[in-house]
């Protein structure tokens, strides 16, 4: 039974499921520059990368789920639980965006780029 309702869990869902594609890219584009930029392949540039890469993951594909399972289910949570959502959502996007500002400052002012 799906029953559609604009609550705070619906909207939580609505911005974690936009905020991980959103932030699912820039986790790639970081991915190919640490590569890039190193000519050697230490495990601390593997290792790196390799956590680069889970990361990217669980922006493309964990954020956007439980942004849908909030969207769908969210309507079964008592308020209290749906304002806990609400700050567990808000510290998370507060946490990383700084993290996404960066990558993406980094990626426009990366060496060798012509500007436009």
């Amino acid at each position: 039974m799906v029953n559609a309702s604009l609550n705070w869990a619906s909207i939580v869902g609505i911005l974690l499921a936009l905020y991980g594609l959103a932030a699912a890219p820039l986790s790639i584009a970081q991915i190919i520059f640490t590569l890039q930029r190193r000519a050697d392949m230490s495990p601390a540039v593997i290792g790196k990368a390799l956590f680069l890469l889970m990361q990217g993951a669980g922006r493309l594909l964990l954020l956007p789920l439980c942004g849908g399972i909030l969207f769908f289910q969210g309507w079964r949570l008592d308020p209290i639980l749906q304002f806990g959502q609400f700050l567990l959502a808000f510290g998370l996007i507060a946490e990383s965006l700084p993290s996404i500002v960066s990558d993406y400052s980094k990626w426009r002012d990366r060496p060798g780029r012509t500007p436009a």
